[in-house]
């Protein structure tokens, strides 16, 4: 049975309702899923310059060791910060070294913003 005229172009605009949601949605996983990735990455760049901190006392090497294991996907690794500090007194029980990394990722697709600021922290008890 043909169709009657007045529902001509109805498939029309109802794909074009359902595909704004899903190019949205894809757009988010595809934001997401590289800010997740970025995050892991200063988390783990994070507790190995916390770790070489702990074991060799030197703030340089740490702070080196953090660069070189931080690794943006497509970004800058040079415009990552790091912050080296140390709670407590060496050789007491609550001496902890500190490592805090930071990072400005900018939006690949530009759908939800310009850019996100992202955080880590790692911790090591001091002398290993």
């Amino acid at each position: 049975m043909p169709r009657p005229p007045r529902d001509r172009g109805a498939a029309a605009v109802e794909f074009a309702l359902v595909a704004l949601l899903l190019v949205t949605l894809l757009m988010g996983i595809l934001e997401f899923g590289r800010l997740f990735s970025i995050q892991a990455s200063l988390a783990q760049a994070s507790r190995d310059a916390a770790r070489t901190m702990a074991v060799r006392d030197d703030t340089g090497e740490a702070s080196a060791q953090f660069y070189a294991t931080f690794s943006p996907l497509g970004g800058d690794p040079d415009a990552a910060t790091v912050s080296i500090s140390r709670e407590g007194t060496p050789g007491t029980p609550g001496c902890r070294e500190v490592v805090e990394g930071s990072y400005v990722a900018t939006s690949v697709t530009g759908f939800f913003g310009g850019s996100f600021t992202l955080g880590a922290q790692g911790a090591m008890r001091c002398n290993g």
